[in-house]
């Protein structure tokens, strides 16, 4: 039996400690551009400075973004299958990137030029922690000696388990990056009017639901967490929040006022996709006991 390695992108919101800790093999870089240049979503040797990104984004507003395609899908690929190891690429969701495609395709090439290795791609249908816990649950699974059809299964099987919640300030970044519709995006134009959306069974950004304040928002996902979580205290539960910690660890309050929970990862929202939900988003990924809707 060859070995398997897990292999994520940088949607998933991994930071370099989470990824080392899993023992996850690769972050594959989505890329952002903006008034300096270039910028790699991720870098492991280097700690993504939010604070000064998001303030970035206030003063000029959304950003262009490059998913990964298939070549740099190849790059990161082919070192790996040339060494005689199979992948699992835990992707983002196809429903809002092309990303996963080109995993796909990038997969059916290498396996042509290197008969006998094996190379799956799991379309998460999320992002950010979404797709980040996956990515660490199918680490979790390599230590414990799972093979790779079984990890591949069990991602397979409980993927629209997951539930992802978020409220953010100004939908305008998600209506410019192609994410949601302008009519959507008017639900924001009301004075303090906050809106309720989620990550649908397609993979898709919806609306879900809207409240007046920002506390309210807050609260309102906390009781989302209460009404769809699982039970078990091991689950992973995670907040991205773009730039605005205090929020997140007030959120993350809400919930463990509700559940005995181990742990709450809160970590700013990468790059990629913090472009698109903008400052002052807070977003929480967390298993349901049954499909997420």
């Amino acid at each position: 039996m060859s070995e398997f390695v897990v292999i994520t992108d940088s949607s998933s919101n991994l930071t370099p400690d989470l990824v080392k800790q899993a023992g996850i093999e690769e972050v594959v870089p989505f890329r952002c551009f903006t008034q300096e240049g270039e910028m790699l979503c991720y870098q492991g040797d280097q700690p993504f400075d939010g604070h000064a990104f998001y303030d970035a984004l206030r003063q000029t507003g959304p950003i262009k973004t490059s998913m990964v395609n298939i070549s740099q899908f190849i790059q990161a690929f082919e070192p790996l299958v040339k060494a005689g190891k199979d992948i699992l690429y835990i992707a983002m969701s196809s429903g809002i990137s092309g990303t996963c495609a080109a995993g796909i395709q990038a997969a059916a090439e290498l396996m042509k030029k290197y008969p006998g290795r094996i190379i799956r791609v799991v379309d998460t249908l999320a992002a950010s922690f979404g797709e980040g816990i996956f990515a660490l649950k199918a680490a979790m699974m390599r230590k414990a000696k799972a093979t790779m059809q079984e990890t591949l299964e069990w991602a397979e099987s409980n993927k629209r388990r997951m539930c992802q919640y978020f409220t953010v300030d100004d939908l305008n970044y998600l209506h410019k990056g192609g994410r949601i519709s302008a009519l959507t995006a008017r639900i924001g134009s009301i004075a303090n009017i906050k809106p309720l959306l989620m990550g649908d069974s397609e993979g898709k950004i919806v609306s879900c639901g809207k409240v007046i304040g920002r506390k309210k928002s807050l609260q309102a996902l906390a009781d989302l967490f209460d009404q769809h979580a699982a039970q078990s205290p091991e689950e992973i539960v995670a907040i991205a929040h773009g730039d605005c910690e205090e929020d997140a660890r007030y959120l993350a309050g809400l919930l463990q006022r509700k559940r005995d929970l181990k742990d709450v990862l809160i970590r700013c929202y990468e790059p990629g996709t913090g472009s698109h939900v903008g400052p002052g988003a807070v977003a929480l990924f967390f298993l349901s006991p049954v499909p997420c809707k």
